[in-house]
């Protein structure tokens, strides 16, 4: 009971209302991945770069040995824009920005009688190469389309998985990176990257999920990942995160930070958690020196974002905004990136410009369920309650099975604004919402109750 209260307040310090279930505590769904790239010749002997996108939780994005990737992929040699980001490709949704001639097709060219190995092979890496360049693009249903035509071609290639995997995540539609991480483990059971991907999808805390059962797994899957990646520095932070999200603030989850650490010291997102922990423990000193840290090592715009979210988790408004401003100046797309400066601007009640940014997070990735739900709380503290259940029918469309408890939870709020308002006739129709999507809930059967005495 202590530690299911410890993980409680750990949530309830960053999430506040509407994202107790969605926003990520440890880390951002947005800019873990980075790349590592190693040239290979197709069968037409064309040079094409295979890149493999690492769940890092913020170390820099190099093309070291480090091996952090939840997801394969095939980037065509172009030039990049010149930003924070870095010239390698960062799988995540704050990824370099490609500018080239080439884009994406809409077709692929039909292979006259059977095709050869080879054309299945370098159908495939033009299927791959069209869904990259899709989600560098934020066109995340063409990225969708084509990481699956690339299933259909190579469906043991784990890169399709990864790439469906890195698409869901960047959107925070957990239950699908969930799934997809899960069977790239099937396809590639050696590879430290996709235990790493899993355990960070499995420590997003999720409505009406046992979380305890899920920090447990995902402790495990960063173990595991370290069993088989000894020196992985990303392995070890996220095993630090999943300790951290069980309760653990002691040794063992300072020694996992550090340890990332020394195995890379630009690390920014190892000292930001580093830097929580040791608030955490009343260790005021030891935290601002590793937050300041954090702060000058966050040089690129997934590092930014990870990092500013971290601040978020410690109410540090400030400094969370200061970062994510500094990264849509590079990447003012990230979809990710909005969201969390809109919920950083809903705290410091600056309503209008939080919701020109969450309405421009959604026409990026419109199927986030928490972008609406954030959106949602928005229109309700500026008092326009229609526009927060419109907003919400929004999100009821694109919800998955656990977020209809949240979904559940945000119309029973509105209910109790709108009895608050002397409007019990909108009140009983948002309360049966919450009771169709939540049936059987006793303290929405109450509140539906009351309404309906009210307005009687």
């Amino acid at each position: 009971m202590v530690r299911f209260i410890k993980i409680c307040l750990l949530q309830a310090s960053v999430l506040l209302l509407v994202q107790v279930s969605f926003g990520q505590i440890l880390g951002s769904s947005s800019n873990i991945f980075t790349t590592k790239t190693k040239t290979v010749n197709s069968t037409t002997k064309k040079k094409t770069t295979v890149a493999k996108a690492k769940p890092t939780t913020a170390s820099k994005q190099s093309t070291s040995k480090s091996k952090t990737t939840p997801a394969k992929s095939v980037a065509v040699k172009t030039t990049t824009k010149k930003s924070p980001n870095k010239t390698t490709k960062s799988f995540s949704n704050s990824s370099s920005r490609i500018n080239s001639s080439r884009q994406p097709q809409n077709n692929i060219s039909i292979v006259v009688g059977q095709p050869t190995t080879g054309d299945f092979d370098e159908m495939f890496e033009q299927a791959i190469d069209e869904g990259n360049i899709a989600r560098d693009e934020r066109n995340y249903q063409a990225a969708e389309q084509a990481y699956l035509r690339s299933q259909t071609l190579k469906p043991k290639d784990e890169r399709w998985i990864y790439g469906l995997g890195n698409i869901f995540s960047d959107q925070q539609r957990w239950e699908e990176a969930e799934k997809a991480y899960r069977t790239a483990i099937n396809l590639e059971p050696k590879s430290p990257e996709a235990h790493i991907a899993l355990s960070f999808v499995l420590t997003q805390p999720i409505s009406g999920a046992n979380l305890s059962e899920r920090f447990d797994e995902a402790e495990v899957m960063a173990r595991k990942a370290i069993l088989l990646d000894a020196n992985n520095p990303v392995a070890y932070d996220q095993l630090g995160v999943s300790l951290e999200m069980q309760g653990g603030i002691g040794d063992e989850t300072k020694e996992a930070y550090l340890k990332a650490i020394e195995l890379d010291s630009t690390n920014a997102l190892a000292f930001a958690h580093l830097g929580r922990l040791y608030r955490r423990n009343d260790k005021q000193n030891e935290s601002s020196a590793a937050y300041r840290k954090a702060i000058q090592l966050a040089t690129d715009v997934p590092t930014m974002i990870l990092v500013a979210e971290v601040f978020q988790t410690q109410q540090k408004f400030t400094e969370s905004e200061q970062l994510l401003r500094k990264a849509l100046a590079y990447d003012p797309k990230n979809p990710t990136a909005l969201y969390l400066l809109g919920r950083a601007l809903k705290i410091r009640a600056s309503f209008e410009e939080a919701e020109n940014v969450l309405k421009k997070s959604l026409e990026i990735s419109p199927k986030s369920f928490i972008t609406y739900s954030e959106l949602s709380s928005v229109y309700s503290r500026r008092g326009r309650f229609d526009d927060s259940e419109k907003t919400l029918n929004q999100a009821l469309k694109v919800s998955s099975f656990s977020e209809k408890k949240q979904l559940a939870q945000d119309f029973a709020k509105l209910g109790d604004d709108f009895m608050k308002n002397r409007r019990s006739t909108d009140a009983v129709r948002v309360f049966r919402q919450a009771l169709g999507i939540d049936n059987g809930n006793t303290q929405l059967l109450s509140k539906l109750s009351n309404a309906q005495k009210t307005k009687n």
